[in-house]
């Protein structure tokens, strides 16, 4: 059975992260081959990618890609982004498709027309879709509740976010910072930077420290906030680090106050690793991974006095314990996928 993967490109992101991980634990069974959309050849992930990489990088992407699938005769093609799947057309009819869906389908930064497009976009590709996989229990529900896909066509799996190697990087060396909090993500308005200046600022006179691990879109905003609040002295932005889990590690607590998501890598990274979350409870995956704030403080989203309350029981030693995280194990996560493409 040979497998396709279709990427956009090898950034260091979330699903190129989890992408990797998978492919790494199918190779023992399959043969696995990589398309990436993008012209760009470049990209931090694409050293752990080159020994199987096919890059489509043809200004027509759809003839690129029919050529790619004559030459390569897939026997299944994962599309690891829900817009991707839009290169389906091409495919033969044997070919089995599988699309996986990271996010939300309505975002709360479109607007309804957008949102419309979306919803109606992404039911009309995952209707040709052999099974749509959602990587949390929020998406699933999002895309059946919305009519986007059916049950029979739409399983959960859980992304393969943990490794040994993870424990190996945490203890690779220690942070430049003490007493510190840390956050993970991109700079962009979904990550909610904004909402936490907000919290620190409620706290009175933060002395807590604050360290942004990423670089984005919103990087200039986010510094001309931090100034305004003077807050140049607690909040550090560190940019982009290819080991972020020893920050992790030995960190107060990890801070999510994002506007949305998908299932948030960094909090199931943080309960492996043994550290307190505080999340805002945002769609989707917060809620999910901390069992409805069992295991780690919930904020209601918005809610920045909150934010700031759980901070200050932090400062004050009162934690909260670790959820399970075998289900988000390389192991658990092939096994699934295992039964998945069987059954195709």
């Amino acid at each position: 059975m040979k497998l396709l993967f279709v990427l956009e490109d090898f950034t260091l992101g979330g699903v190129e992260r989890v992408t990797l991980q998978l492919i790494k634990g199918l190779l023992s069974e399959y043969n696995v081959e990589i398309a990436a959309t993008s012209q760009c050849k470049k990209g931090p992930l694409l050293k752990d990618f080159e020994d199987i990489t096919t890059v489509c990088d043809s200004a027509s992407k759809l003839n690129s890609f029919k050529t790619l699938i004559q030459q390569y005769k897939p026997t299944i093609v994962i599309f690891t982004k829900g817009g991707l799947s839009k290169l389906a057309v091409v495919l033969p009819k044997h070919c089995k498709t599988v699309a996986i869906q990271h996010v939300p389908i309505q975002l709360p930064e479109e607007s309804w027309v957008k949102n419309v497009i979306r919803r109606v976009g992404a039911t009309l590709l995952y209707r040709k879709m052999d099974k749509v996989v959602c990587v949390s229990d929020g998406i699933f529900q999002n895309l059946i509740k919305l009519g986007v896909c059916s049950k029979s066509n739409t399983t959960r799996i859980y992304n393969p976010v943990l490794s040994e190697d993870i424990l190996t990087l945490a203890d690779q060396a220690m942070p430049e910072y003490e007493d510190y909090y840390v956050c993970v993500g991109r700079l962009h308005y979904q990550k909610g930077y904004d909402l936490l200046l907000e919290s620190l600022i409620k706290l009175g006179k933060p002395t807590c420290k604050v360290v942004i691990l990423g670089n984005g879109p919103d990087k200039a905003k986010l510094e001309a906030l931090i100034k305004k609040y003077n807050l140049e002295s607690q909040v550090i932005l560190h940019g982009v680090t290819s080991n972020p889990y020893m920050y992790i590690k030995h960190a107060k607590a990890i801070l999510l106050p994002s506007r949305w998501e998908g299932l948030p890598t960094v909090l199931v990274e943080a309960s492996y690793l043994k550290t307190p979350i505080i999340a805002f409870d945002c769609r989707y995956g917060p809620k999910e991974l901390t069992r409805n704030g069992l295991y780690g403080y919930l904020v209601p989203f918005g809610d920045t006095t909150q934010f700031a309350s759980y901070i200050d029981l932090i400062e004050q030693g009162v934690l909260k314990a670790s959820v399970d995280t075998e289900e988000f194990t390389l192991k658990s996560s092939v096994q699934n996928y295992y039964k998945l493409f069987k059954s195709l």
